[in-house]
């Protein structure tokens, strides 16, 4: 039976979290899952523009982007949903009133914009532009929002609720879609797909709420605790072949 496989990025695919490569063994089984007869895709919280740097690496064409709100199917992007419009305003209001450093993502590229120089010095993913005649309330559409705010600080923040949100590390948050399994509900509907056939994989704070979904959701062994409790199945670390155990044990290859 057809299955739809689903892989987050770092510490999954990855042998580190974040950046790593991706293990001979790895690489190996994916081939095996399609000439099986299997459907294998990514399932990222990366922008587009970053996560195809991955796809063209990893040789995987099919693509949950952004969180959820992107979909690429056989190297072609369907299309990339923005983050709701008001809230973000409210959020980089509350960003202003509060002195907060932040930088905001308008677009399918690299570019960050941030109307003040607070946000110099910080480590952002991406490339800073600051623009001090810049009104967020002239843009249409607005993708991730970067804020510089400590956990304490992130209380005057009343509007981030409204939207998702991760703290991966530090005084860091990222507002951004972090849904990743209704993008992948999507794109299986697209392909025709049974929902139950959906196997998803992964490791971090933002692989959560896919595990606690999907059918079959298995974590890896080096997965934080909250993900294994959510998970179907915990397999063997991204360092101990982990992705290649767990399909050998479930049958989905030799």
């Amino acid at each position: 039976m057809k299955k739809f496989f689903f892989f987050d990025i770092d510490g999954t695919l990855t042998n580190d979290n974040p950046g790593g490569i991706v293990l001979p063994s790895t690489f190996k089984t994916l081939d095996k899952l399609r000439a099986n007869g299997h459907f294998v895709a990514i399932a990222t919280g990366r922008a587009h523009w970053m996560a195809m740097e991955f796809s063209k690496t990893s040789k995987i064409d099919n693509l949950v982007c952004d969180g959820g709100n992107g979909l690429v199917i056989n190297g072609k992007l369907l299309g990339i949903e923005p983050l709701n419009r008001e809230i973000c305003l409210e959020i980089i209001d509350e960003c202003l009133e509060n002195h907060f450093p932040f930088a905001v993502s308008l677009g399918d590229n690299p570019q960050l914009y941030s109307c003040n120089d607070w946000i110099n010095g910080y480590h952002l993913p991406g490339d800073l532009i600051i623009d001090e005649t810049l009104d967020f309330h002239q843009v249409d559409q607005i993708f991730k929002i970067f804020i510089m705010a400590t956990p304490k600080q992130e209380s005057l923040l009343k509007s981030i609720h409204k939207l998702g949100y991760m703290r991966y590390h530090g005084d860091q948050l990222i507002v951004e879609p972090i849904e990743k399994y209704q993008g992948i509900l999507k794109m299986v509907d697209i392909l025709k797909g049974n929902p139950q056939d959906i196997v998803v994989f992964g490791d971090g704070i933002n692989d959560i709420s896919m595990m606690k979904q999907a059918p079959c959701s298995i974590a890896m062994g080096n997965a934080i605790d909250e993900v294994k409790k959510a998970a179907t199945f915990v397999t063997k670390s991204n360092k101990e072949d982990g992705i290649e155990f767990a399909c050998k044990y479930f049958g989905w290859i030799d």
